[in-house]
């Protein structure tokens, strides 16, 4: 998994869709290292969730027999 195009910060980009359109694209998988394979995908925050979901999509594709996810915060709600 590689990170091959530049994103904006995304801490101050609310909507879960617009998210998803800034990440589209932004990562490359080298399916040889992933085929078959169960991944597991640590990350440090969780917030929408949106990350998560582009990264996984891309593993998938890739080959990835299944994408599963452990994270070690996750951001409160502003209010």
């Amino acid at each position: 998994m590689s990170k091959i195009e530049d994103t904006p910060e995304l801490k101050n980009v609310f909507e879960y869709s617009q998210r998803l359109k800034l990440l589209e694209d932004a990562f490359k998988v080298d399916g040889a290292e992933v085929a078959g394979k169960p991944i597991l995908l640590v990350d440090d925050l969780y917030r929408s969730g949106a990350t998560a979901t582009v990264v996984a999509q891309a593993l998938l594709a890739g080959g990835a027999a299944a994408v599963l996810m452990l994270v070690m915060t996750k951001t409160r709600a502003r209010v």
